[in-house]
């Protein structure tokens, strides 16, 4: 440790910065045996720890030749001795992704909450900048080992701020991802499918109530959709294609699927509600998969019934697995998104698991949350930088 010193400097970017200090260095025969180096928006920051014992120089003879590249590039250089900081063995690092409208005070606040809980920030990596700014902190979280108390933590906070947040487990080993599964109402698009369908029949107050006691896990989904479909019965078909022309998708979905696709993602949707809708959204947005319930029609009527099995919270989470082994994938490749308990096996079973304005009970089984503004912010999730 006697022959360890710091060096950093500090200056306008420009090349051959990093040449020539290294290079005097080399001259010198000192070894750097540890470096961290970057340039943001025309400045260049760079940090090297570096050992004298091989060399026949001073101290003050490495200084004495810094000075010299300092004075060529006007960098701001700083050397002292180095003096053993916080190594830890046993770190579980961790990363942590905001993003949300740029305002003052948002670094510091995360920064607060995690230095309360004991938390040590390693790196801060801005990944998308302007008015909408997106980063990544990687975060020891050796201090606080229950992740999921962690994320309620966090959720908590970006409540109060508006932000969404994503803490995901930093393992260079994890495979990269290769398909993405949302759920399709409330989450690919704006409505719930069935409330819509139960307005055009009139009994969109009945059928809205028991929605809202499902998708918070409050009733059996089973039995809650078998008691909304009957209230639907003697719907004519013709008003059902016409429903089609006034879902909206949710603002930014084809621009997050075109861009998925582009770059290679297989896409699917896993639905509760009813494949009459998702066969036409597969239509539109060109999906590699699309599971629905099936409405029973007779004579150009809806019975009231459901045609084979209904698809539930498990049915969901087969699904998923069973896209993995079409696709001959292990299931941590697959990210899924949902907004409702429905859709809990779904996201225990995914390796990145995503609740979209998620209702409270979802949020115990999402690595993180994005809010209905935002949904093309998945991409930042899945470590897509702006410049991407």
């Amino acid at each position: 440790m006697s022959s360890l010193y710091v060096i950093s400097a500090v200056g306008k970017d420009k090349p051959g910065l990093v040449h020539s200090l290294t290079n005097v260095l080399s001259d010198l025969n000192i070894n750097i045996v540890d470096a961290d180096a970057r340039a943001v928006r025309g400045h260049f920051s760079m940090f090297l720890v570096v050992d004298l014992i091989t060399s026949k120089c001073s101290y003050e003879d490495m200084v004495q030749a810094l000075d010299q590249v300092s004075a060529s590039f006007d960098l701001g250089f700083r050397t002292e001795k180095y003096v053993a900081g916080r190594r830890k063995s046993n770190k579980k690092l961790m990363v942590l992704t905001i993003m949300g409208r740029d305002r003052p005070g948002v670094v510091a606040s995360f920064s607060g909450i995690l230095a309360k809980n004991s938390i040590n920030i390693e790196q801060i990596k801005m990944i998308a900048r302007g008015e909408y700014i997106a980063m990544d902190l990687t975060i020891d979280t050796c201090d606080f080992p229950d992740t999921q108390s962690l994320r309620k933590v966090l959720y908590k906070h970006t409540e109060k701020l508006a932000l969404d947040i994503s803490l995901r487990n930093n393992n260079i080993f994890s495979r990269p991802k290769r398909v993405i599964v949302f759920d399709c109402d409330s989450t690919i698009i704006k409505q719930e499918v069935i409330d819509e369908l139960a307005k055009t029949a009139g009994v969109d107050q009945v059928v809205k109530e028991i929605t809202d006691r499902a998708m918070n896990g409050a009733m059996d989904f089973q039995e809650s959709l078998r008691e909304r479909v009957k209230l639907l019965k003697g719907l004519p078909v013709e008003k059902l294609e016409l429903l089609i022309n006034t879902i909206k998708l949710t603002p930014g979905a084809e621009e997050l699927i075109s861009s998925l696709r582009f770059m290679g993602y297989k896409i699917a949707v896993i639905s509760g509600g009813f494949s009459f809708f998702t066969d036409h959204l597969k239509k539109t947005l060109n999906l590699d998969y699309v599971f629905a319930n099936e409405l029973e029609i007779k004579n150009g009527i809806v019975t009231g019934k459901i045609k084979g099995e209904i698809i539930d919270a498990e049915k969901k989470g087969e699904l998923l697995i069973q896209i993995a082994d079409n696709e001959g994938i292990p299931v941590d490749q697959i990210v899924a998104v949902g907004d409702g308990s429905n859709d809990r096996f779904m996201l225990s079973n995914a390796g990145l698991a995503i609740g979209f304005n998620p209702k409270e009970i979802l949020k115990d089984y999402s690595d993180g949350v994005i809010t209905s503004d935002n949904i093309s912010g998945l991409l930042y999730f899945l470590g897509i930088p702006d410049t991407e």
